[in-house]
């Protein structure tokens, strides 16, 4: 594979053969991988969607993290009578790591990405730059997920191997996003967020003080 073709890849998310896009939207997965720079006030923002799901046979997956594996907080949960489709929205000042798995039945392709917004010169709006961090297909998991062995969901992922024979090991960091990544992509009729996680509803030590001030004065 060539480097131009790594760009892009790393750029826009997985790039799967027509015949298997034709069969995720045939079953009605629906995943959207692409990242796009939003303003909000004065600031410049990277937003993303959490969604995909699965069937028994198939399903794909796209989510993020922080650049330390930990969870990154949705900007609104979104609420769908339909399954396998967008179950959150993003909206980060990045760094933004993109997590992208596909399924074929036991068969994993799995695309881990970091995302940064940086300034150009004499432009207002920043660009995303994009570096690959792991990238391999036909990843192996030899349990049924979706099926009989349901119960290891969230505590196993696929196994990748380099051209060698050599195993292409996930950066640490990353694992437990991972374990969660295998999870979504055997997550039939999935209506919930995977990765992403509600915001802190923990007060600010500043709000606390004003509360304290608000409740002396009653």
């Amino acid at each position: 594979m060539t480097s131009q073709q790594l760009e892009l890849i790393a750029r826009r998310g997985l790039t799967l053969p027509e015949p298997t896009l034709t069969r995720l939207r045939t079953v009605g997965i629906w995943c959207e991988a692409n990242l796009t720079v939003q303003r909000r006030d004065q600031e410049w923002l990277i937003r993303g969607q959490e969604s995909g799901g699965a069937v028994a046979d198939i399903g794909r997956y796209v989510s993020f993290c922080k650049e330390d594996g930990t969870a990154l907080s949705w900007l609104q949960p979104v609420k769908n009578f339909m399954p396998n489709g967008l179950h959150a929205i993003l909206l980060a000042e990045g760094p933004v790591v993109r997590l992208d798995m596909y399924r074929f039945e036991t068969s994993y392709d799995l695309l881990i990405t970091s995302h940064t917004l940086v300034a150009e010169e004499d432009k207002p709006k920043p660009k995303l730059e994009t570096k690959m961090i792991f990238f391999h297909r036909f990843g192996v998991l030899e349990r049924e997920l979706w099926g009989k062995d349901k119960m290891f969901r969230g505590a196993v992922a696929p196994q990748f191997f380099m051209s060698n024979g050599s195993e292409a090991r996930v950066p640490h960091v990353y694992q437990q996003a991972v374990f969660k990544m295998t999870e979504a992509v055997t997550c039939t009729k999935c209506k919930h967020q995977h990765l992403l996680e509600p915001p802190s509803s923990e007060m600010s030590v500043a709000e606390l003080e004003s509360v304290k001030v608000s409740a002396a004065v009653a």
